[in-house]
């Protein structure tokens, strides 16, 4: 069983000269390694529950707990230097180069300058940027895109076990989106942080998210994996926000592992298989390269290890569960 690192109890945000609350008591739980997704429309309270978790907005009541310790019992600033957080807006200082933006975290903690610029270099390339090549522009001098990934490698200097992402993807082009998106799975599996992440886009949560949070107006409304909330809408709010299209999103934007069966289930199965897709690749790939190879199942990798299986059998069972439920 995951650990529950991150955890919210009753936690309500009402903000001054209003009676209506930005967030009205919400309680859930955050398992170590996951990414969970927060969505919604604009003004729900879903960037407010990410500020709250770092306090750069205070609860008006309830209480968070990061590893069990109350964070309103953490120095504030301790606090921040322990989570990443990462903007839409992407915050970068203009007249800080890239390396000192990306080595700005480790430097407050009085890191040794040697030891900064080794995990500036590391970072730089993990995020897909060449170190000699960027690590002394500005970041005017950078695209869109690549502003975003030294966003991304500026949270993660520290290491921190937590990331805050508030639309991080959201001020690029669908194209450079839906990339970074892709590249950032990739690098979740590797570097397993516990990570919030805000959008109010219903694909880019279903695809990201290992668990899914949608908001409206301050209240939670419905949680669980996106598998669940794709089958299983509670209200009309949900499934407009899903859309009619549900059986797609379930080919095009679910990750195979959604789906898989585990190893540790079936060791058997795993040893049959021939064809093999990645773990955070969509449902639809798994199909495409089951017909290639003229097969009804497909082997789940993460890197090299194999993890799991998915057969015909599992797709066709959840899209007859998603479909019977529109009818």
């Amino acid at each position: 069983m995951l650990e529950k690192l991150i955890q919210l109890h009753q936690i309500k945000k009402v903000f001054p000269n209003t009676n209506i609350p930005a967030v009205d008591e919400i309680t859930f739980s955050i398992e170590k390694g996951n990414i969970c997704v927060f969505v919604g429309p604009s003004g729900c309270g879903k960037t407010t529950i990410l500020r709250m978790i770092n306090r750069l907005v205070e609860p008006t009541s309830g209480n968070i707990f990061i590893d069990g310790e109350n964070v309103l019992n953490v120095d504030s600033d301790e606090l921040r230097r322990r989570i990443g957080y990462v903007i839409q807006q992407i915050g970068l200082l203009p007249h800080r180069t890239i390396e000192q933006n990306v080595g700005l975290v480790p430097r407050l903690l009085k890191w040794p300058e040697a030891k900064i610029t080794q995990r500036v270099v590391e970072l730089l390339e993990i995020v897909g940027l060449d170190p000699a090549e960027s690590a002394k522009k500005y970041p005017y001098q950078l695209s869109g895109g690549q502003m975003q990934r030294v966003g991304v490698a500026r949270a993660l200097a520290a290491d921190p076990p937590i990331m805050l992402m508030d639309e991080p993807f959201g001020a690029v082009d669908p194209i450079v989106r839906g990339r970074l998106q892709d590249e950032f799975l990739r690098l979740q599996q590797e570097v397993k942080k516990t990570i919030c992440f805000v959008t109010h886009d219903i694909n880019e949560a279903i695809k990201m998210g290992d668990y899914i949070v949608v908001m409206n107006g301050g209240k939670l409304v419905q949680q669980g994996t996106p598998m669940e909330v794709l089958s299983n809408p509670v209200n009309h709010f949900v499934k407009d926000l899903i859309g009619d299209d549900r059986g797609v999103k379930l080919l095009d934007l679910t990750r195979a592992e959604s789906l898989m069966t585990a190893v540790t289930e079936s060791p058997a199965a795993a040893n049959d298989c021939f064809c093999f897709i990645d773990a955070i690749q969509p449902v639809k790939m798994a199909l495409e390269v089951m017909m290639k190879n003229d097969s009804d199942m497909v082997g789940i990798r993460r890197g090299k290890n194999v993890v799991g299986t998915l057969s015909w059998a599992d797709i066709k069972k959840h899209i007859h569960k998603i479909s019977g439920d529109q009818e």
